[in-house]
């Protein structure tokens, strides 16, 4: 509000004349606001990119390491059948009834007195005692 004197001592209030709408302003507005929100996508798309690069550098991260763990266990179980036989075979080779069957087989050795004939590879060696 606006207070006038009048030539007397009594002021009257009057309301405050609205200033006149200038057309230029608001355009500026306007423009003001679209660089504002241009700005705000540019940085929101930003962030985004950042943010799914590391994604997927984590999910690729993740993918390589769980093949890593799948050739591991892979190799894990080859080597535990590996110690399996080789168990089996440390407990046969404490039998000497093994022990001489496969000396006889592997380095055709015999017993003295026995005899003995190659057949062929279908059918295996067939041992005679007397």
């Amino acid at each position: 509000m606006e207070i006038r004197k009048l030539n007397s001592n009594v002021s009257v209030l009057q309301p405050k004349k609205a200033p006149t709408p200038n057309p230029g302003h608001h355009n500026y507005v306007k423009k003001v606001h679209r660089r504002r929100m241009a700005m705000i996508g540019i940085v929101f798309a930003i962030i985004l990119v950042v943010f799914g690069v590391q994604i997927f550098n984590a999910h690729r991260t993740y993918a390589n390491t769980m093949e890593q763990i799948e050739i591991s266990k892979q190799k894990l179980d080859k080597q535990k059948s590996t110690q399996r036989d080789l168990k089996l075979e440390v407990s046969q080779l404490r039998d000497t009834n093994y022990i001489e069957k496969y000396i006889r087989e592997k380095y055709m050795y015999s017993k003295p007195g026995e005899q003995i004939y190659n057949l062929p590879d279908d059918v295996k060696t067939t041992t005679i005692q007397k």
